[in-house]
């Protein structure tokens, strides 16, 4: 009867969507998504080079009080290509629940080093995508309140429903851009980096009816230290704060990285708090400089009531080649 509750709650949360703003979708462990993070991050690296890297994400939430979880994928490709300039792309999709509310972005770009340092200590880059968005509803896998029927069991849904709109779908331009810093001093233990990015910067009209409604920019920075604290051990504290519309979120992080002795290795784990929403805890491996993590949420904020603490789970992997084998570096090469 929960679930029922709250797939209805659901399907009235999709009708609204109809003629109003909406926020995109998030990953927990936003450093595995790179271009998606910030577009000049786009075949960027400061150290060694690498001839491409592909990356991919699958989240799956709120499975604990819906009959279909909403999902996140991922997957994105990017690679140097010369005179301090990298191409890419990705492909992000959102599905809310019973399939009722579709998002899917397609974006490619590039990233150009602005700085001109041959130490590489100082390193400035600036990234451009452009691409579609599209957006569909199917109103026929909604539940509206004239199904609903009381049985022995409570209230049941039954009948069929007389409301007579269609499903619906739309395809808009779409563009984000940004800016990524990273100071790499090779003779000190820490490494700073930070950055900054616009997404949807076209503001596309994401209203299904005649009605314009734009869909908000999301502004995001992102900034953290990489910290060598011994030949074994590194630390990363980072700090993601994003704004769209009247939305806004704020994620702490702690990872840290162990390398197996004499072995290409590194443990790696970690946590983070969204504010006011939730913990994720993070677990994972690094081979080189390839990446493969999990990471489950604690859900913190008012629905724990229903949840149980029971958020998210999020799976995450970051594979680079270089001249037929994956080397070691810093993770957001």
């Amino acid at each position: 009867m929960k679930k029922l509750i709250l797939t209805s709650v659901a399907a009235v949360l999709a009708i609204i969507s109809l003629n109003v703003n909406a926020q995109d979708h998030h990953f927990s462990q936003y450093d595995a998504t790179l271009s998606y993070m910030n577009p000049a991050l786009t075949g960027a690296y400061w150290d060694d080079p690498f001839d491409w890297r592909a990356n991919a994400a699958y989240r799956s939430q709120w499975s604990s009080v819906m009959n279909k979880p909403f999902t996140n994928q991922f997957a994105g490709f990017d690679m140097p290509w010369k005179d301090g300039i990298g191409f890419g792309g990705y492909i992000v999709n959102n599905r809310a629940g019973a399939g009722y509310l579709n998002t899917l972005n397609i974006m490619g770009g590039g990233s150009y080093k602005i700085s001109i340092d041959p130490t590489n200590t100082h390193n400035l880059y600036g990234g451009l995508h452009i691409g579609l968005f599209h957006r569909s509803i199917k109103v026929t896998e909604l539940i509206f309140d004239d199904q609903f029927t009381l049985g022995s069991n409570g209230y049941e849904v039954t009948q069929a429903t007389s409301e007579n709109f269609g499903d619906k779908s739309l395809i808009r331009f779409d563009a984000n851009m940004g800016f990524f810093y990273c100071y790499n001093d090779k003779n000190l233990k820490y490494k700073p980096w930070g950055g900054f990015s616009l997404f949807r910067v076209t503001m596309p009209n994401e209203s299904f009816t005649a009605e314009k409604i734009r869909m908000p920019i999301r502004w995001s920075f992102a900034g953290g230290s990489d910290i060598k604290i011994n030949e074994v051990f590194t630390c990363t504290p980072s700090l993601l704060a994003m704004f769209q519309g009247n939305a806004s979120e704020f994620v702490f992080t702690a990872m840290a990285d162990y390398a197996i002795e004499n072995t290409p290795w590194k443990i790696t784990g970690g946590a983070s708090y969204r504010l006011k929403d939730a913990v994720a805890i993070v677990l994972g491996a690094k081979y080189g400089r390839s990446q493969y993590r999990i990471s489950y949420d604690l859900n913190t904020s008012y629905l724990k009531n229903y949840t149980h603490l029971k958020g998210g789970f999020e799976i995450t992997a970051i594979y680079v080649f270089d001249n037929g084998e994956s080397v070691s570096s810093r993770s957001f090469q």
